[in-house]
């Protein structure tokens, strides 16, 4: 019994060790499970670590390699940023497919063959053998130049008048990175020696051209005034080229100490030194009375240099659009309260765009064309104030509506005196078509790209014509204000003494003109009385002009001469040497002298001014440009093409068509006034010549098309309000219709409840 017991208690206890010996394995391979577990993850992590994950940080020394590529969504690729290819770059492998890529993309500037040219596309438009022009698309060879970039961005500098800050700003460094990241930028300090550069480069070549220019040059002199109240003088060179195209050019821009005339005319003569200038025609000025010591002192230089044309007699020219301007400007002294008035009007009316839509109400009331709208001026430019009066008279039944209806109106009319009278709308009305006449002729004799010395003198015998007329209006301050300006008008262009005669010269040589119109033109302007000296002296005064530019003529002959002197022949008959040479020119001599004198025979010659004078006028269709008529005719008139070349040169304005309207000063910009004196002349100097085409300063307002923008912001804003909150309000409609369904609903579910 106790035996049995004993092996019972043996076979139970290796049963429990056998138990506990599973037990214990079990727990062994659970345990190694969670190591195995703990050991992948960290693996992971130090796989996503390496891969860059989002969640874990940046390695502090990465790869260079990884500046030329974007990580993506997928952490085994990565996009390279030139040619947005995708390359592997599991972290197993470390970057080496990355950086075998970048050795090898051809989109690098670096892997870039300095020689390697890229074809450039560029349009040019071409004109058919029917008269029809068609664009098309030129490829050309390109390759990058650091050289030439850097040139490029200095001129685009001068064109369009950056600061050269403008090199350093974020945006601009921004674009020529993203352009061409090859392109080293330069400093506002380097640019502006590029600038300078240019400058000098350009002024040289301006230079040689000079040198080598067969016709005369006019100048024109315009003051400027910097924000510190300095002075400049801007120096102008007009003339027409070999091609008969006429051309202007700043050629100096510099400070003055003051304004008097010796220091004017000294300024003058150094900068035709410097530029070896001597064949001068005429300096346009303006009227200051310093300009006339700066004449005197120009005229006694040139005859000393021997280049004056008939001793710089007529060198002085009168700028007519200051002349225009200062008739102008007394006419609107008279009106200067109904002026206000019409201002004030418009400027409440342009304040606002409730205050517009209410005009645009009072418009329609009064049934008037509203196309248009009133545009405010510019007081120190009367072209603005003439637009201003002209759009304002037009709606003046509606201003009338208006102001009943709206009492800040009325309270803003009372600060100036009140609303305007039916008299002040008279006088308005009368003096527009004055104003007319002045804006049309100033806007055509201040071109500077197309000939106006031939149409100067209708220009201002028209204004004086008109002027005239209003003598005898039967309203009397219609009267005394064409009286007081007509005064002005003839303290400058009512003595013939005053007239420089070139301009009728230019008439002369204008073939749709010629000789005929400017007798007709004297009689009208000036009476009988003077018309008959003042013709004479015309007259003479071309003569001579053509002898002057004959003798200047190569091989010119005697017979081509207005007057011939026999002295003159005699001499040149003496000069020859041989026996057989004196008899030729002997006879040829007397065969002229016999033709000119007596004339008759088969062959009668005439002289060259007197064939163009006597041959027919031309049409103004046939003869639509004068510079190409005379290019056309400039071996059929030799002397007079020459003169023709010089004389339709002449500039009648000293200022371009957007400054001559103004009653103020031009003054330079902030920017420019911050500069040295002779980085200011680089700058405008170098900008003059490299723009190929004037770029004018337009302040006249196109009212329709204004109207049409303003409308046009209007329906675009208008829909885009509509696509902007259409959805919103649909979905809030839905949501209301919901939630009353489900309060109905509830409802409903309540009254079936109760009801059981």
């Amino acid at each position: 019994m106790d035996v049995v017991n004993l092996e019972d208690e043996n076979g139970t206890n290796q049963q429990t060790n056998n138990q506990q010996q599973k037990r214990d394995e079990e727990d062994t391979l659970e345990k190694n499970k969670k190591n195995v577990q703990v050991s992948s993850r960290h693996k992971e992590k130090r796989s996503r670590s390496k891969r860059g994950d989002n969640s874990s940080r940046k390695r502090k020394n990465a790869s260079p390699v990884w500046d030329h590529y974007e990580r993506t969504d997928d952490p085994d690729m990565a996009k390279c940023i030139y040619c947005s290819k995708l390359i592997g770059c599991n972290p197993d492998n470390g970057t080496t497919c990355l950086a075998n890529h970048t050795k090898r993309c051809k989109m690098l500037p670096a892997n870039l063959d300095k020689k390697q040219k890229i074809l450039n596309f560029e349009s040019q438009t071409i004109v058919n053998k029917d008269g029809t022009t068609e664009t098309i698309s030129v490829s050309k060879p390109w390759i990058f130049n650091q050289e030439v970039s850097r040139s490029a961005l200095a001129k685009m500098l001068i064109k369009d008048e950056l600061p050269f800050m403008f090199v350093e700003r974020e945006g601009f460094r921004l674009f020529c990175k993203a352009m061409h990241p090859e392109f080293l930028i330069p400093s506002r300090f380097t640019a502006a020696r590029d600038c300078y550069t240019i400058f000098i480069e350009e002024k040289r070549k301006l230079k040689d051209y000079f040198n080598k220019l067969s016709s005369r040059i006019c100048l024109t002199t315009d003051a400027w005034t910097s924000g510190q109240n300095l002075s400049y003088m801007c120096l102008t060179a007009h003339f027409i080229d070999d091609d008969w195209n006429l051309h202007k050019r700043v050629i100096n821009f510099c400070p003055l100490a003051g304004h008097s005339g010796q220091l004017i005319g000294r300024a003058v003569e150094k900068c035709l030194t410097e530029w070896k200038i001597k064949n001068i025609l005429t300096v346009t000025v303006d009227n200051a009375s310093s300009n006339d010591v700066a004449l005197d002192y120009l005229k006694r230089r040139f005859n000393h240099w021997e280049s004056s044309v008939l001793d710089g007699k007529y060198l002085h020219m009168r700028c007519a659009a200051h002349v225009l301007n200062l008739v102008v400007k007394d006419g609107l002294t008279d009106l200067h309260i109904s002026i206000v008035k019409a201002r004030t009007f418009v400027k409440y009316v342009r304040s606002s765009p409730a205050r517009l839509q209410k005009f645009k109400t009072s418009v329609e009331e009064e049934k008037l064309d509203n196309k248009s709208l009133v545009c405010l001026d510019v007081e120190t430019r009367w072209n603005s104030t003439y637009l201003m009066l002209e759009s304002a008279l037009k709606f003046k039944k509606a201003f009338a509506n208006l102001i009943l209806k709206d009492s800040a109106l009325m309270k803003e009319m009372k600060k100036v005196g009140g609303d305007i009278s039916v008299e002040e709308w008279k006088q308005l009305t009368t003096f527009l078509p004055f104003l007319k006449i002045f804006y049309d002729a100033t806007l055509k004799l201040s071109g500077s790209r197309y000939v106006t010395s031939n149409y100067y003198m209708d220009a201002i015998f028209g204004v004086g014509y008109v002027l005239s007329q209003h003598f005898n209006h039967e309203d009397t301050a219609v009267r005394q204000m064409a009286a007081q300006m007509k005064f002005k008008y003839d303290k400058y262009w009512g003595n013939i003494d005053k007239l420089n005669l070139f301009m009728f010269i230019s008439v002369i040589l204008d073939p749709r003109r010629k000789m005929v119109y400017v007798d007709w033109m004297v009689k009208a302007w000036f009476g009988m009385d003077k018309a008959k000296s003042l013709s004479l002296n015309i007259k003479s005064t071309f003569c001579s002009l053509f002898d002057f530019y004959a003798s200047t003529m190569p091989a010119v002959k005697n017979v081509t001469k207005s007057s011939t002197s026999s002295s003159n022949s005699a001499s040149n008959f003496q000069n020859k040497d041989t026996e057989h040479e004196m008899m030729f020119d002997f006879s040829e001599f007397l065969g002229s002298t016999f033709e000119i004198e007596v004339g008759g025979g088969i062959s009668e010659k005439k002289v060259e001014w007197e064939k163009y004078l006597e041959d027919e006028r031309e049409s103004s269709e046939s003869c639509a440009n004068v510079l190409h008529w005379w290019k056309d005719n400039k071996n059929r008139y030799p002397t007079l093409a020459k003169m023709a070349r010089d004389i339709l040169a002449i500039p009648v304005s000293t200022v371009a068509s957007e400054s001559a309207f103004s009653t103020g000063g031009r003054v330079l910009d902030s920017f420019r006034t911050s500069l040295t004196p002779r980085m200011v002349e680089a700058l405008i100097c170098t900008q003059d010549w490299l723009r190929t085409t004037n770029h004018p300063l337009i302040i006249e307002e196109s009212l329709l098309e204004l109207e049409k923008m303003e409308e046009g912001q209007f329906n675009i804003s208008f829909y885009l309000v509509i696509i902007f909150y259409l959805p919103r309000y649909l979905i809030a409609l839905i949501n209301i219709f919901m939630f009353l369904i489900y309060r109905y609903g509830e409802l409903d579910t309540r009254a079936t409840s109760n009801t059981y």
